[in-house]
């Protein structure tokens, strides 16, 4: 099974508005943020194609914190499905019938330019939950085998997120965090009997500033 290989994009933000730097006194505004994810398929995507978690996933991201309340980024992630189904007839378009093993695969690459907020972020409290939205575009590797027969099919489809979480800082100077929270991933995907990729992950993953 091809793995997917993207070069990644370094992404600088910039805003002139003095009213969002007046609230911020952090030293480190650029940081990086890495993780694991946890994704089920939902909707088309699981009753016609993989019905099993996924359990190889992660991500990576570059956030520029604004302010205490608000970050911009660049997120980048990786997940892929998986599932085999057993021995059956199946019909082909030529009106011949095949009697196959069938493996679905499915590999998602979403780059999303994400927001994200965090409505306590002027307290001074250690754990602060937040909300984020994203949106992009998504490399999929789609591949479809009955027996010796299919093939793989590459697109880029555009892709929306949502999630929430919370964000616990560690170290002195609390400018580390562990995070923990779920996303809602939009994909919309016309394919055979596919009509999307929806999904809903759970992630953990850890940020720290970049110097």
């Amino acid at each position: 099974m091809k793995k997917i290989i993207s070069a990644g994009l370094i992404f600088l933000g910039s805003i002139t508005c003095e009213d969002l730097f007046a609230q911020s006194n952090q030293s480190n505004k650029l940081k990086f943020e890495a993780g694991y994810n946890v994704s089920m398929p939902v909707g088309s995507f699981k009753e016609d194609y993989v019905s099993k978690t996924s359990f190889r996933g992660g991500y990576g991201a570059v956030n520029y914190h604004f302010n205490p309340r608000f970050a911009l980024g660049l997120n980048v992630g990786y997940q892929s499905f998986y599932e085999r189904f057993g021995r059956q007839t199946y019909k082909m378009d030529n009106n011949q019938t095949v009697s196959a093993v069938v493996t679905n695969t499915v590999e998602l690459m979403p780059v999303l330019v994400k927001g994200t907020f965090f409505p306590m972020g002027n307290s001074t409290a250690k754990v602060q939950p937040y909300v984020a939205a994203g949106a992009g575009v998504n490399f999929v590797n789609y591949g479809q085998y009955l027996g010796e027969f299919g093939g793989n099919d590459f697109s880029t489809p555009l892709t929306v997120q949502g999630g929430t979480g919370v964000s616990v800082a560690f170290g002195k100077t609390k400018t580390s965090a562990f995070k923990i929270g779920a996303n809602y991933n939009y994909v919309p995907y016309n394919r055979n009997e596919l009509t999307n990729l929806n999904s809903v992950g759970v992630h953990a993953g850890i940020t720290f500033p970049l110097k």
